[in-house]
């Protein structure tokens, strides 16, 4: 009998059109190849998926000092990018005289000197590059000359007075070995380090001597010192250094300024914002700074500022150390420099206002035994930042102020 299109329908037990034999058979493995996949995923046994790709996480890695450590991971992806045990996995060093590495590739530094990490499973090898860097050994910091980290992303330049000042955003390398940052602000404070170093120049002038002064050459898409080390660096190993670097250096700048009992830390950045004034953060919000007098005496608000140590003991008011007369903003106020709190602009109202950052908060006195007190500048750029003339104007200006700053509430300044 003859179907409606005019084909004759296949006897019984007659071959059907290959075609369709061959999609129902395909139907048929995919169904058994899945169910196959689903009954390994479901049964908890990762080693029953062989792995296709191995990977070292991270990809390169850096050990500090002889006998220092890190970890790398072995990561092996099977079918459908599932990740799989890697417990067979054989690490290995090119180099065993720069480092050694066990089975569960936790590399230890022999000597300083780059070399290469490998893990082998089965017949997957993956190799990452590794670096055994040993700190120079320093004896004695002379003031003046200058001391750098690894690959000079960081320096140091000691001084005599007890002043410390960091520059964490105005770097300009951009070294292919360290990722870009891939969250967080990655804008840099245009000129800030060659402020901080105009302001150095200033107080030599002026006194004989030089303050500590810590600077951050690496550009902020590469790192940014004023976060905690999570947001600053991202897990890049050479970042994590050149943060630790950062820090380690104005904690030893802030050792001899505590021996004298006391002193300043300032941390310099350049704002954006619509006002032309400087910013002081002393970790006091705009809300907080807004209120009255009466309100930001209180035991409790000195007691979270990065100036503790001089108001806990300051004979006035501790709202007149914020934006009295005799307050690092009054200072620059009568040297013509605006500023936000000081006696002619007490509050931020409701504009733009940074409050100070991470540098602050870990290295101003916040907590009992801390003596070197800390503040935050943030900087305009028109007229002050934009050209050196500018630039060794102001810092003049600044020098002076805080001068005059510490030698009203601590009685001294120079050595």
């Amino acid at each position: 009998m003859a179907n409606g299109q005019g084909s004759v329908a296949p006897a019984a037990g007659q071959a059907v059109d290959s075609s369709m034999t061959r999609r129902s058979t395909l139907r048929a493995r995919t169904s058994i190849v899945t169910a196959l996949w689903l009954a390994i995923a479901c049964s908890g046994d990762p080693t029953a998926v062989a792995p296709r790709t191995l990977e070292i996480r991270p990809a390169q890695g850096l050990v500090v000092g002889v006998g220092g450590t890190f970890l790398f991971q072995a990561v092996a992806l099977g079918l459908g990018g599932v990740e799989v045990d890697v417990g067979g996995a054989v690490w290995s060093t090119e180099d065993p005289h720069i480092a050694t590495v066990d089975g569960r590739g936790l590399v230890t530094g022999a000597s300083m000197g780059t070399t290469s990490v490998s893990v082998e499973l089965g017949e997957l090898v993956e190799t990452a590059r590794l670096e055994v860097y040993v700190p120079p050994t320093v004896v004695e910091y002379l003031p003046g000359a200058s001391y750098f980290g690894r690959n000079a992303y960081v320096e140091y330049i000691p001084g005599e007075l007890p002043v410390v000042l960091s520059a964490p955003h105005g770097g300009s390398l951009t070294p292919d070995e360290i990722a870009d940052r891939t969250y967080g602000a990655v804008v840099p404070d245009r000129n800030t380090r060659q402020l901080t170093l105009a302001v150095r120049e200033a107080f030599m002038d002026q006194t004989g001597y030089a303050p500590h002064v810590v600077i951050s050459h690496l550009d902020r898409v590469k790192l940014d010192p004023n976060r905690e080390i999570i947001e600053a660096a991202q897990g890049d190993p050479f970042a994590e250094q050149a943060w630790d670097e950062f820090h380690e250096y104005i904690e030893r700048a802030r050792v001899p300024v505590s021996a004298v009992g006391g002193g300043m830390y300032f941390d310099m950045h350049g704002h954006g914002h619509p006002k032309a004034r400087l910013e002081l953060g002393y970790l006091l919000s705009a809300e907080e700074l807004n209120q009255a007098d009466a309100s930001l005496n209180s035991l409790a608000v000195v007691q979270r500022t990065s100036i503790r140590e001089i108001g806990r003991d300051s004979p006035i008011p501790f709202s007149q150390l914020l934006r009295g007369p005799t307050s690092l903003g009054g200072y620059l106020e009568s040297a013509g420099v605006p500023a936000v709190p000081s006696p002619g602009d007490p509050t931020p109202g409701d504009d733009p206002y940074f409050s100070g950052g991470y540098s602050t908060a870990i290295h101003g006195s916040r907590a009992d035994t801390e003596l070197v007190s800390g503040i935050q500048i943030e900087h305009h750029y028109p007229g002050l930042r934009d050209s050196d003339e500018n630039r060794r104007a102001y810092a003049a200006l600044l020098a002076a102020a805080v001068r005059d700053f510490m030698l009203e509430h601590f009685g001294y300044f120079e050595p």
